[in-house]
């Protein structure tokens, strides 16, 4: 019996060791790990956009989320939108505006600066992993 119950212990430790990690980002976003190259961003809602997988780092607030993501190739045909790389060995970022579920992306470093700046997100929001 002690055997049995030993490794039961053992298979959930196992199991939970590769589950799938997720973490809201408010307004029906979240973020979603897999594990290996896929990390996304995804919505709820059919009206809100959603980053491909890889996302390499990322942050939010009440308004904005931000991400840096290194394209995955091919991609996955689980996600609703094809978007063209011109260069897939480099990293790619992206802003979603929760309040009006609007996407821009992929977009290179000095268009990401860009965009930032037209869209008002705080300097305080700052990519990390």
């Amino acid at each position: 019996m002690k055997q049995c119950a030993l490794l039961l212990a053992v298979l959930s430790l196992l199991g939970s060791a590769c589950a799938d990690r997720t973490e809201s980002l408010g307004n029906g976003y979240f973020f979603r790990d897999e594990g290996g190259t896929i990390r996304d961003i995804l919505s709820e809602r059919a009206a809100g956009g959603e980053v491909p997988a890889t996302v390499t780092a990322y942050a939010y607030d009440d308004r904005f989320i931000l991400a840096q993501q290194r394209p995955k190739l091919p991609p996955d045909p689980l996600y609703e939108a094809r978007y063209d790389y011109p260069d897939p060995g480099r990293d790619y970022f992206w802003i979603i505006d929760k309040r009006v579920d609007s996407l821009a992306g992929p977009l290179s470093l000095q268009e990401y600066e860009a965009a930032r700046d037209r869209s008002g997100v705080p300097d305080n929001l700052v990519l990390a992993w």
